[in-house]
């Protein structure tokens, strides 16, 4: 079989954070907060105190979409200050969500036209019922376009980073990896009963979530079926995979595939991951600082979780969200990174896969940050305690444990020090290595 080659393709995520609706008024099909109807310039976002909190519904569990009223608690007194608010400034209220994770009820709000968005800001943040308010922001995902997996030999990365002796000792086995991306294929063969939630935070939640490229690739990279006989193999075959669809598929003019996002979707797939207590959270996408975001990540990370993200090759994207947020495992691209950089991986022909059980290759950081959140995936399989600073220093530890050049992940050299063993034995313990793969997954 020829595999067709896309390089160069051009995955782009506009992306800002935010919240949805609660019972306080059905808002569907009105200035829609996730489509491509909206202009985020014309909308902020506003947080007030939510005191009680207890029965939200987990993000991702609306009934009818963005109408769903039933399922959402909202404080009387967060209404009562969502109106007042709204009635006050003159606002136009789009689409709310109670934040669990950080116990605030959060609205977006569309700017007047006679008014700019700077100064309603400033307006906002006098507000005394305000617990924050801000801007719409914009992010970016950047992807251009002995196993007996058949395509294993297309895939030099995991030899790049010592996969196959990473997997004597670990495959990833009982760990909870969200990806927060567009929709994934679980029907696809190398994915096909890997999926546990598979939540659309962007559409609606009656329907399951459509398969769609990007997420379909970080997806396939990650946690991939090995010894299944078939295409490729993931970094961490065995992890327990959670896609929270976040992000919708279009494309441009010139064919160009865009994934784009928004504020209220991003910060939903947040909450819900930390709701799911996942392990180890996926963002493939680059953009700005942004406090609420970053308010969010860092709860994730105080919960226990380990984020990887995504570093932009631009100077000025490089110091935004989420590769600039305190405790992040930022990952460049090993072919464009500065050979000085932290934590880098192969990012360029990563054969990977496609919605409708196809193959093909991306390139991009995205990739990249996929492949370390696969590496991370292994290591928190033989040490469910492991923080993310002590995951962080195991990484930049490990090319420099085999001498390796530049920035490149081992990953056979990061478990072998994490457990105190002789890195890349292949006579090490198979316990939980490729021997039980061969036998389960036949």
């Amino acid at each position: 079989m020829t595999l067709p080659r896309w390089q160069n393709l051009t995955l782009r995520a506009a992306v800002a954070l935010g919240c949805l609706l609660s019972g306080a008024g059905a808002i569907a099909g009105d200035a829609p907060v996730a489509g491509p109807e909206a202009d985020p310039s014309r909308q902020v976002l506003v947080t007030v105190a939510n005191p009680t909190f207890s029965s939200i519904a987990r993000a991702g569990t609306t009934r009818k979409g963005y109408d769903g009223a039933a399922g959402y608690v909202v404080s009387p007194i967060a209404k009562k200050r969502a109106a007042q608010i709204e009635e006050s400034h003159h606002l136009h209220r789009v689409a709310e969500w109670p934040i669990t994770a950080l116990g605030v009820h959060c609205i977006v709000f569309e700017v007047p036209v006679d008014a700019t968005r700077d100064a309603v800001l400033a307006e906002l943040r006098a507000d005394p019922h305000v617990e924050s308010a801000q801007p719409m922001q914009t992010f970016a995902t950047r992807t251009e376009v002995t196993y007996d997996d058949p395509y294993f030999g297309l895939q030099p990365g995991l030899t790049a980073m010592d996969i196959e002796g990473a997997h004597l000792r670990s495959l990833g086995e009982r760990v909870r990896v969200a990806i927060i991306d567009t929709g994934v294929d679980t029907t696809h063969p190398e994915l096909s009963g890997r999926i546990g939630d598979n939540v659309d935070l962007v559409g609606d939640s009656r329907a399951p979530p459509p398969a769609e490229q990007h997420g379909t690739a970080v997806a396939g990279v990650i946690g991939a079926i090995a010894n299944n006989g078939q295409g490729i193999v993931g970094v961490a075959p065995q992890a327990h995979l959670l896609a929270l669809r976040a992000c919708w598929q279009t494309t441009r003019e010139d064919g160009a595939r865009i994934a784009t996002c928004n504020s209220f979707t991003l910060a939903r797939a947040l909450g819900r991951a930390i709701d799911d207590r996942a392990s180890v959270i996926n963002l493939s996408l680059a953009g700005p600082q942004d406090s609420l975001l970053e308010r969010l990540v860092v709860r994730a990370i105080d919960d226990g979780a380990i984020v990887v993200g995504a570093r932009p090759e631009d100077p000025i994207a490089r110091n935004g969200f989420p590769a600039s947020v305190p405790g992040v495992i930022a990952v460049d691209s090993a072919e464009t990174s500065d050979p000085d950089s932290g934590i880098c991986a192969p990012g360029r022909d990563v054969l990977t896969l496609r919605p409708h059980g196809g193959y093909d290759f991306d390139s991009g950081s995205s990739l990249a940050a996929a492949q370390v959140s696969g590496v991370v995936a292994l290591l928190r399989a033989r040490n469910q305690r492991l923080t993310a600073a002590d995951a962080l220093r195991l990484l930049k530890g490990s090319h420099e444990s085999v001498s390796q050049p530049g920035c490149m992940v081992n990953a056979c050299a990061a478990l072998a020090t994490m457990l105190r063993a002789s890195p890349c034995d292949p006579t090490g313990p198979r316990t939980e290595g490729l021997a039980q793969t061969q036998k389960t997954q036949k």
